[in-house]
């Protein structure tokens, strides 16, 4: 079989997800998105390292430190997402939520890189495995022969899991790259959790590299089915007159992780945040004004900023609300319209 056929097949033979198949997966935070796409390269973690690239390290200590240490110079893909480590990972957690209490562990605003897999695995670099690299490691194959044989009922398996030591390891199968990975040639999409995260992506790529802005803007889309939905994020704000109003989430899913992953019952887990808004003119800073918060993260409220004065000559507003100095959301208004730049 060829990987055309594998692939065709394991699209018919998927419950969950029969669309998954078709892509290799590469997960990351919205920071180190706009590197990639500025850069036109994904690189391995070492070289991401030495390079200064990663402005949020997503991995867990504890995993990295179980990990065969050439596999950090490898570019590293999923076969597939909601993986476990996505599951533990993905959107702002409090810190004693954490996986094993990592800081590291810790993906405030998830980005999904998907690239066309038959692609990648053509490329005579690529090598795969059945199971996670991490730990023990599993053994790498490469060729159509050795990829029609991978046990892809349980590498592409949903829901429920009945020995769940032995199934995150397919859940967690590898695609891996040398080095640096060119992404134009097998970049298809560009995956965000929802549109106030999508609106992010492209502010900061406006802003921060407007030539990539220009190239890949049309490729970012939501596909909610993509994420877990279980930590803390924005999923609405709005701008009118003289007030922002910010809607955190709420899900079911973040409920139930909180419970599960909550060490002391009765403790709260408050958090420190801020809201920067920038009035501006062209691209010109008129004004700055910073408002400091606190958020509850089982009672989570929406927060209303109140009586922000627009200066005279002002013709956008940009507003960027941080947690514990992390990025969470960036949006842009026009001010003669209140619209969304």
């Amino acid at each position: 079989m060829n990987y055309t056929e594998v692939i065709e097949n394991n699209c018919r033979m998927v419950t969950y997800g029969k669309w998954w198949p078709r892509f290799a997966f590469h997960y990351t935070d919205v920071t180190n998105a706009i590197g990639i796409l500025k850069e036109g390269m994904l690189y391995s973690r070492f070289d991401a390292t030495n390079r200064r690239l990663m402005s949020n390290d997503n991995a867990s200590r504890q995993v990295i430190d179980m990990t065969f240490s050439g596999t950090a110079s490898y570019v590293r893909f999923y076969f597939r997402p909601l993986t476990p480590t996505q599951f533990h990972n993905e959107g702002y957690k409090h810190t004693g939520l954490r996986y094993c209490s990592d800081d590291n562990a810790n993906v405030p605003v998830p980005v999904f890189f998907l690239f066309d897999l038959e692609t990648v695995l053509s490329m005579k670099e690529t090598r795969f495995s059945e199971q996670s690299l991490a730990g023990g490691g599993s053994e790498l194959h490469r060729g159509p022969e050795e990829f029609a044989n991978l046990n892809f009922s349980q590498i592409y398996k949903s829901g429920f899991m009945e020995d769940a030591e032995l199934e995150k390891k397919y859940r967690h199968a590898e695609i891996i790259y040398p080095d640096q990975f060119p992404i134009d040639e097998a970049l298809r999409k560009i995956v965000c959790r929802n549109d106030i995260e999508r609106m992010t992506l492209l502010n900061l790529l406006r802003k921060n590299a407007p030539k990539a802005y220009s190239k890949y803007q049309n490729m970012i889309e939501v596909r909610p089915d993509c994420y877990e939905h279980n930590g803390l994020y924005v999923t609405r704000c709005n701008y009118f007159e003289d007030k922002a109003a910010v809607v955190f989430s709420k899900t079911a899913n973040k409920i139930y992780y909180t419970r599960k992953y909550k060490q002391q019952p009765n403790d709260r887990l408050l958090l420190k945040a801020e809201a920067e808004f920038e009035w501006m003119h062209s691209d010109k800073l008129i004004n700055r004004q910073v408002c400091g918060f606190t958020i509850d993260y089982e009672e989570t409220e929406n927060v209303v900023f109140s009586k922000l004065c627009k200066p005279s000559g002002a013709t956008a507003l940009h507003m960027r609300i941080k947690i514990e100095n992390k990025l969470i959301c960036y949006m842009c208004w026009q001010l003669a319209e209140a619209a969304l730049l």
